[in-house]
């Protein structure tokens, strides 16, 4: 696989991730803040505008979405051609890595029980799950193409 097809699929499975960040956003900020759907206090009424979080999930989507593929390139020498499986373990690898070292420091100094950080976790969990998927799809998607 080269970087020629990883810049495309980081794309794609960003764009998805992207989507998949506004829609687990959405869903679990209702579940986690209630009607309000965000942390009193956090943003004025006039500041929560779903067309303004939806882009910027899609551009923060493709941004990382490349940066993961071209690790997930350089690894694919070591743990082979990815699959979907490959791929959820991937994103779930990222996603562990920063849930550590994101709960380091405030289990040390603070609590880290709020509503906050369980959002948060909930969040990106679903974003990087998706994502590993997509990229694994498109990665053994691409080659069982190139044996044929």
């Amino acid at each position: 696989m080269s970087f020629r097809k990883g810049l495309p699929t980081g794309i794609i499975a960003g764009l998805v991730m992207g989507m998949a960040l506004f829609i687990n956003g959405a869903i679990t900020a209702r579940i986690i803040y209630g009607p309000q759907m965000v942390p009193e206090g956090k943003f004025n009424p006039e500041q929560i505008n779903a067309w303004y979080f939806f882009w910027t999930k899609l551009v923060i989507g493709c941004f990382f979405g490349v940066f993961f593929t071209l690790i997930y390139l350089k690894l694919t020498r070591y743990i082979g051609v990815g699959s979907t499986l490959r791929g959820a373990g991937y994103g779930f690898l990222l996603w562990l890595i920063i849930l550590l070292w994101n709960i380091s420091h405030p289990l040390v100094y603070e609590s880290i029980v709020n509503k906050n950080q369980l959002f948060w976790n909930i969040y990106t969990l679903g974003g990087f799950l998706t994502y590993g998927v997509v990229v694994g799809f498109i990665f053994k998607k691409w080659a069982t193409e190139g044996k044929a």
